[in-house]
């Protein structure tokens, strides 16, 4: 077909190169509908499009241009002058997203004060039946990540409260939070005893002042350290912020793994294994052991802020992450429970902290200083989950509320788990119940019930291996809840 030709204004793009001459026949590639009756018709309304595509390319450039033109403020000034070696170094090795960040701050998470209380747990449990709930128990849970970035996809939403209500509706989401607030209140009040303990020995020494032997002397430091380094480590809004002192944090926990098992070498070189020493527990002390391992291996609260700040978040990442990162904390319970174990034995009836000098061993003292930072990083990453859990339940969006309100409430939350912290007699009450019971349903029976809520659950289209594995993760956590929360409620009772 013959198109009659005729004049028209020729249209540009931003490099003045001809798009469309309208003097001459259009080709296929401009016209696709060349070949039909109305060609011409068609023809002309493309070209009236192309020129609407171009006059807005020219204004959308014409304002990016003004606005890149404008002058800089000093704000803007500071903030794209070039960081120092010592950043860039750190953010090269260590940027934020990567594999090593987020397997740092999933083992920052669980390593803290939970390994304090293990050589205990393997008291109870028996050093061969504590080793063999560390390994089933850290395999769950890089399972139970798995599943649960699986039905983060599939919901959509990036907090555990919301992939609930999702996935199970308005109900469940509630029950996550009561759970996750009860966990972390666990865990920051275990952590403020942990601070306290570690401040018994190191003030048993001659020379230090009469009333910071005293009980009242102890909860002026204690709440000194938490106004100095624990405070400022709860503010931030997103869980990334931390990865550099998680790193730092988890340096320390190894170097003070370290310690144990040289000072655990030297006493058994020097007289022998002990007499105490049993393979396997019995009773229901055995069974409260169980709730110490679990919620020293307990990750998930932090693991929907892990999987969303990563540079791509997949379920595969999540599971290597979580491979690396428990494989690692797995292997340092192991040396801390067996060897803390192997030098005290029976004498185990708390905190590791309480049975070390640090004022007779240079190594040790270095140690309980890594040991109180570490537990102040613990501290602040069990206090954003709780954070998020309160803020479900009010309405509110963390990513959306001003700094300071965020900071302000964050401050209330780490006050009253530092009055909980100062009052509460005993470390082994704390992680033995919360871990039975909130660890219970938050690191195993929500994981397994949201997965089979998720869609698509059957064993056709999942296959035996991932469809009785969930089941068996479901079965385990009702299990460890039901026993180890009886257990533990009888131990305090007791």
């Amino acid at each position: 077909m013959h198109h009659t030709s005729h004049t028209g204004p020729e249209v540009f793009n931003e490099r003045t190169e001809p798009v469309f001459d309208a003097g001459r026949e259009p080709s296929p590639d401009q016209v696709p509908s060349i070949g039909r009756r109305n060609s011409f018709a068609e023809s002309q309304f493309s070209m009236g499009r192309s020129i609407q595509r171009v006059r807005s390319t020219r204004n959308i450039g014409s304002m990016l241009q003004d606005f890149a033109e404008e002058e800089p403020t000093p704000v803007e000034i500071r903030r794209r002058k070039r960081p120092g070696l010592a950043q860039r170094v750190l953010e090269y090795i260590f940027p934020p997203g990567s594999m090593l960040s987020s397997a740092f701050t999933l083992g920052s998470s669980t390593l803290g004060g939970g390994i304090l209380g293990l050589p205990f747990a393997f008291n109870m449990t028996g050093y061969i039946l504590s080793i063999i709930l560390l390994v089933v128990v850290s395999i769950l849970t890089v399972f139970s990540l798995w599943l649960l970035a699986h039905c983060s996809d599939n919901a959509r939403k990036r907090t555990y409260e919301d992939t609930m209500k999702v996935l199970m509706g308005r109900g469940p989401d509630w029950l996550v939070s009561i759970f996750m607030c009860g966990f972390c209140i666990g865990g920051g009040v275990g952590y403020i005893i942990s601070i306290g303990n570690l401040l018994t020995p190191v003030f048993e020494n001659e020379g230090v002042p009469h009333f910071l032997t005293t009980k009242p002397g102890n909860r002026l430091i204690t709440s000194m350290v938490w106004l100095v380094l624990i405070l400022p480590l709860c503010l931030p809004k997103q869980i990334d912020s931390l990865r550099h002192t998680s790193l730092l944090g988890c340096l320390c926990i190894l170097f003070f793994v370290i310690c144990i098992v040289i000072d655990a070498s030297r006493y058994t070189y020097k007289d022998g294994f002990r007499k105490d020493l049993e393979m396997f527990g019995h009773g229901n002390t055995a069974i409260e052991g169980l709730g110490m391992v679990m919620f020293a291996c307990l990750v998930q609260i932090n693991a929907f802020e892990v999987y969303f700040e990563m540079s791509h978040p997949t379920p595969r990442r999540m599971m290597r992450d979580s491979a690396i990162a428990m494989g690692a904390c797995g292997l340092l319970y192991v040396l801390a429970g067996f060897f803390g174990y192997m030098r005290f034995g029976k004498t185990v009836t708390a905190s590791i902290l309480l049975l070390y000098q640090p004022g007779e061993s240079v190594l040790f003292a270095i140690a309980y200083v890594g040991i109180v930072f570490k537990i102040c990083v613990a501290f602040a990453l069990h206090q954003l989950p709780m954070r998020d859990g309160i803020y479900h339940l009010l309405g509110w969006d963390v990513y959306l509320m001003p700094w300071w309100q965020n900071a302000v409430f964050c401050t209330f939350l780490s006050f009253v788990l530092l009055l909980a912290g100062l009052f509460v007699p005993n470390i082994n009450i704390v992680f033995g119940l919360v871990g039975s019971l909130c660890g219970g349903f938050i690191g195993y029976i929500f994981p397994s019930l949201m997965y089979m809520y998720s869609g698509n659950f059957s064993l056709k289209r999942k296959g035996y291996c991932l469809y009785f594995a969930t089941y068996f993760l479901l079965v385990v956590g009702c299990i460890a809840t039901v026993f180890g929360t009886g257990a533990s409620i009888y131990g305090v009772a007791a």
